[in-house]
């Protein structure tokens, strides 16, 4: 049985779990960072997956725009965790329901590496992103993902947003030159500090020592 968002249980489920989604995010990262547009309309979004926050960080980009986003997600995870779907998940079989949310003006997002893999450069894409893009006549958009551990205590989360594509453009140079930047900016950029063009789009876990530097600092002035 499908959970719909419509009855009061499934708005009390959603909201719980995207609430759980927010905490997870606050509580395990120490911050956020967007760089790029995020463009109006009807998307596909194509992003790279290497960590356990991916699935996470769509549905807050999405939150972030204030567009509905569904993330395609394979089926044994949906029916491992069902209440999912109320927070955006789509089995990846069902492309008519994708095409569906897409003609309503919303966003669907993939990874079209097809599995998560060890932090690199880009893999290997699939079709599904530029197959569905032209089906449902709408634009490509390449997110960049990383999240690392750098000068703190906890990891920093990184989405770049790419210019659209149209559906025959080229995604794997698009998506993999943008994942080959943001590795770049990284490892040219202070541990501690934001790398150029980054805004700080959520804050969450700080540091031990900069959780206790006010205090530090208070006793200095005894």
């Amino acid at each position: 049985m499908r959970l719909s968002p419509d009855r009061p249980l499934g708005r009390f489920l959603r909201l719980l779990v995207e609430g759980m989604l927010l905490l997870s995010l606050k509580g395990s990262l120490r911050g956020v960072y967007l760089r790029g547009r995020v463009p109006e309309g009807p998307l596909v979004l194509a992003l790279n997956h290497h960590s356990f926050f991916d699935g996470h960080l769509v549905w807050f980009l999405g939150r972030f725009a204030g567009r509905p986003t569904s993330l395609l997600v394979a089926g044994e995870n949906l029916k491992a965790f069902p209440v999912l779907a109320l927070a955006g998940a789509l089995e990846a079989t069902r492309v008519r329901e994708a095409l569906r949310r897409l003609g309503r003006g919303e966003w669907v997002a993939l990874f079209p590496e097809g599995e998560m893999r060890y932090p690199g450069p880009l893999g290997p894409l699939r079709p599904g992103a530029a197959w569905l893009a032209a089906k449902a006549g709408v634009p490509l958009l390449p997110v960049a993902l990383r999240v690392a551990v750098r000068g703190f205590e906890h990891p920093e989360a990184f989405l770049w947003v790419g210019e659209p594509l149209p559906p025959e453009g080229d995604l794997p140079g698009a998506l993999g030159g943008l994942l080959e930047a943001l590795d770049a900016l990284l490892r040219a950029t202070h541990p501690r500090e934001v790398p150029e063009g980054f805004q700080e789009v959520l804050k969450g876990r700080r540091s031990l020592e900069e959780r206790v530097r006010p205090l530090v600092a208070a006793l200095k002035r005894l």
